[in-house]
C-alpha cells in the first residue's frame, strides 16, 4: 500500500509559485538570494522532516547551491506558506546559473555526486533531512524529492527496538548521480555503497502500543529483500520477503509495511555469547563467539568458531587475494581491505560496520569497546577484581572474563588475577569439555594470538601475549589496546600500524 507525499494542495502551491516573476533579489553587497519551494516535509525539531503529507521549510535549513563560480551555502528563512522560503547566503559564492541546489547541504561535496548514508537516526514520527534537488536557470528553485520513504509500522510486540536494518537486492547507500527523466530526478548508483541501510535508535523504542519507523531509501526497483529488527535485550527478528513478492520503494512515495505481534519472533542473534558484561554504570554488552576473522579473496568477515581459535602464523600469508583467513588487523580498518591498510589507520573505522557472515550477516550489529569501557569492565564494575583471570582453554593461553551474574558451576574452580611470571598461564586450566560448561554460564575467553608487522607480515608472541584493539585513539599515530600476559593485564597505547586481535561486542 503506497501513500503519495505529494498532495494536491502542494502541487497547486508549486504551480502557482512557478508562475510568479523570477525572484532576482540581491543583498546590499550584490550577493543573490534565492526563493525555494519544496515537494514535501515539516518539522518539530529544527530540521526538514516528514510529517503526514505536508512539506515545509524550517528556519536554519542549509542548502548547497552550485553555479558558475562554485559552491555556496544558503540558510532557509521560511515564508507563508512555509512550503516556500528565502535562501540567504551564509558562505561562498555560487555565481550565475544554471544553478544546482542540494538539501541538506551535506548531501554533496562536488555538486555532481550525492552520498546517501548507510546509517540513519530515528526521530519520533518523522525523518530528518529528506534529500532534495533543484535545478534552475534563475534563482527560483523548485526542490524535488530524491528518495522515497519506507514506513514500518510495528504493533503489539512487547519489546523495545534499538535498530532496524533494511536489505535490498541493489545498493541503497553510497554515491549516486542525478539525471532528469520527464522532469523528475532519477538516481543512478555510482560507487562505495552496500545493499543495506540501518536506522539507529538513540534510546530503545517501545512498540507494545504501536510505533512508526521511517527510513529514507532511493527507488528500489530491484525490490527489498529483508528487514531485521534488533531489540534492547540482544534478540533479533528478521523478516524476509517471499520470492514471489516484490516490494519496491518509489521516489516521492511512502511505502507502508505493518508487522503485528504475531508476525514478530525475536531470537538470539547468531554469534552472540550469553553472558552480560557491564562496561559503564548504565550499559551492558554481549561478546561475540570468537575473534574476528577476514578472507580477502571473498571480502568476507566472520567470527572464529570457538573462543580459543587463533590463526597464528598463517597471518603471514596475508595478501589482497589470499583465500585463507587472517585474524590480526591494524587499528580501525573496518571499512577497508585489511591487507591493503598500511597508510589507512589515521581515522578509526569500526569493524562492526561490516556484515559478519556468522554474526547476523547485517552491518552495524557489532562494535568495538572503548578504553573507558574496558577499564570499567576490568576495574570498576561490581566485584570486578574477582571476575577476570589468566589461564588455558584447550591448551591455548589467554584472558578469562566472567559475566556480571556469574555463578561458578558445581565442582569447578576459578582463581582471579594473574600468575607471577609473564609466560605462566597455569592459574586456570580448562579442557574443551570443561570450557563448554564455563561458556554456557557466560564466560568469555580472549586468546593470546600475538601480533604482526603487516608491512612485512611476520607474527610475534603467538601464544605468549594477547593484544586487542579498542576504539579509543591515543597520541598521534597510536591507539589504545588491551594487553594480556600471564602475569599482567592492562590497557596501553600501541602504534596503530601493528596487527593485533579484534573482539566485537553487541550492546544489550
Amino acid at each position: 500500500m503506497k501513500k503519495s507525499l505529494f498532495s494536491a494542495a502542494a502541487l497547486l502551491t508549486v504551480v502557482s509559485l512557478m508562475s510568479l516573476t523570477s525572484c532576482q533579489k540581491e543583498t546590499a553587497d550584490g550577493v543573490k538570494q534565492f526563493r525555494a519551494t519544496m515537494e514535501g516535509c515539516t518539522s518539530d525539531d529544527g530540521k526538514t522532516t516528514l510529517e503526514g503529507t505536508a512539506l515545509n521549510w524550517v528556519s536554519g535549513d542549509e542548502v548547497a547551491i552550485y553555479g558558475t563560480a562554485g559552491r555556496a551555502i544558503f540558510s532557509a528563512s521560511p515564508l507563508t506558506p512555509a512550503t516556500t522560503a528565502e535562501l540567504i547566503c551564509q558562505e561562498g559564492v555560487a555565481g550565475e546559473g544554471t544553478y544546482r541546489a542540494f538539501y541538506p547541504s551535506t548531501l554533496t561535496t562536488d555538486g555532481t555526486t550525492i552520498t546517501l548514508p548507510a546509517a540513519q537516526t530515528y526521530v519520533e514520527g518523522s525523518i530528518n533531512e529528506f534529500p532534495m534537488y533543484a535545478e534552475s536557470a534563475t534563482n527560483q528553485l523548485a526542490f524535488r524529492n530524491l528518495c522515497g520513504v519506507l514506513n514500518l509500522h510495528l504493533t503489539k510486540a512487547n519489546t523495545n527496538i534499538t535498530s532496524i536494518v533494511v536489505t535490498a537486492n541493489a545498493p541503497i547507500n553510497g554515491n549516486f548521480t542525478i539525471s532528469n527523466l520527464n522532469g523528475e530526478p532519477v538516481l543512478f548508483y555510482a560507487s562505495n555503497g552496500t545493499n543495506t541501510v540501518v536506522l539507529n535508535c538513540a534510546t530503545p523504542q517501545a512498540i507494545d502500543n504501536g510505533k512508526d519507523f521511517y527510513i529514507t531509501l532511493p527507488a528500489t526497483f530491484d525490490s527489498l529483500k529483508s528487514i531485521t529488527l534488533t531489540a534492547n535485550n540482544g534478540m533479533v527478528c528478521t523478516k524476509t520477503v517471499k520470492s514471489n513478492v516484490c516490494i519496491n520503494v518509489q521516489r516521492n512515495t511512502v511505502t507502508e509495511i505493518e508487522f503485528v505481534g504475531n508476525d514478530l519472533y525475536f531470537e538470539p542473534l547468531e554469534g552472540t555469547l550469553s553472558g552480560l558484561f557491564s562496561v559503564s554504570v548504565s550499559k551492558q554488552v554481549h561478546f561475540s563467539q570468537g575473534n574476528l576473522q577476514y578472507q580477502a579473496s571473498s571480502n568476507t568477515w566472520r567470527f572464529a568458531e570457538h573462543q580459543h581459535d587463533c590463526i597464528g602464523y598463517a597471518n603471514e600469508n596475508m595478501s589482497p587475494n589470499y583465500s585463507g583467513w587472517i585474524d590480526l588487523f591494524v587499528w580501525g580498518t573496518g571499512e577497508r581491505d585489511p591487507t591493503l591498510m598500511l597508510a589507512n589507520y589515521g581515522t578509526f573505522k569500526d569493524w562492526g560496520v561490516n556484515a559478519i557472515s556468522n554474526g547476523g550477516n547485517q552491518p552495524y550489529m557489532w562494535r568495538t569497546l572503548s578504553k573507558d569501557e574496558f577499564d570499567y569492565l576490568l576495574n570498576t564494575r561490581p566485584d570486578a577484581a574477582a571476575k577476570w583471570g589468566t589461564g588455558y582453554v584447550n591448551s591455548t593461553p589467554g584472558l578469562i572474563l566472567l559475566p556480571d551474574d556469574w555463578i561458578l558451576p558445581e565442582g569447578y574452580t576459578f582463581d582471579a588475577g594473574c600468575s607471577n611470571f609473564a609466560n605462566d598461564w597455569s592459574l586456570n586450566v580448562y579442557t574443551p569439555l570443561q570450557w563448554n560448561v564455563m561458556e554456557a554460564g557466560g564466560a568469555v575467553f580472549l586468546p593470546a594470538a600475538g601480533n604482526t608487522n603487516v608491512s612485512h607480515p611476520q607474527v610475534f608472541y603467538y601464544r605468549q601475549r594477547g593484544q586487542y584493539w579498542l576504539s579509543s585513539p591515543s597520541s598521534f599515530g597510536h591507539a589504545f589496546s588491551l594487553v594480556i600476559r600471564g602475569n599482567d593485564v592492562h590497557v596501553s597505547a600501541l602504534f596503530r600500524g601493528v596487527g593485533i586481535s579484534v573482539r566485537l561486542v553487541r550492546d544489550n
